[in-house]
C-alpha cells in the first residue's frame, strides 16, 4: 500500500497576513519550514535533514510566541488567553512524542501548520488590530 502523502503545500498570501510585518515575517517563515519538511519527506530526503528542518521549524515558532508576548507587553496588551493558547502549544510539542520517521515528521509538520493557520485567524488577527491601532505595523 502506497503511503499519502503529507502535503499540501501551503504558499503563503495575503489571506494569512495580519498587517504586522515583524509577524508577518515570522508566519512566512513557519509556513515555508512547513513546505520544505513536506518536500523533504515527498522526496525522502535523509532523516538526520529532516529532522533538522523539524527543529528549525519548532525554533521558529518559539521565536514568534516570544515575538508576541513581548509586543503584547510592550504595548499594554492583555496576555491571557492569547498566552495561554501559546503555552498550550509549546506544552503540546514538549510531549509530542514523534517518532523520527516519515509518518512521525509528517504528523509534526500537519499538526503545526494547522495550528499556525488557525492561531493567526482566532488570536494573532484581532491582537495584531490592537497593534495596529497603537501605531505598529
Amino acid at each position: 500500500m502506497k503511503a499519502k502523502p503529507p502535503g499540501p503545500f501551503l504558499e503563503w498570501s495575503e489571506r494569512y497576513a495580519v498587517g504586522v510585518s515583524a509577524i508577518d515575517g515570522q508566519h512566512r517563515e513557519m509556513l515555508e519550514l512547513v513546505n520544505r519538511l513536506f518536500e523533504g519527506l515527498q522526496a525522502r530526503r535523509d532523516r538526520d535533514e529532516l529532522v533538522e528542518t523539524l527543529r528549525e521549524l519548532v525554533r521558529a515558532t518559539e521565536h514568534n510566541i516570544a515575538t508576541e508576548e513581548r509586543l503584547m507587553q510592550e504595548h499594554g496588551l492583555a496576555l491571557g488567553e492569547h498566552h495561554e493558547e501559546h503555552a498550550r502549544l509549546l506544552e503540546a510539542i514538549r510531549r509530542f512524542e514523534v517518532p523520527l520517521d516519515a509518518s512521525g515528521l509528517g504528523a509534526m509538520g500537519r499538526f503545526l501548520r494547522e495550528w499556525l493557520l488557525g492561531h493567526i485567524d482566532e488570536n494573532d488577527r484581532p491582537f495584531a488590530e490592537q497593534l495596529r491601532s497603537r501605531g505598529v505595523a
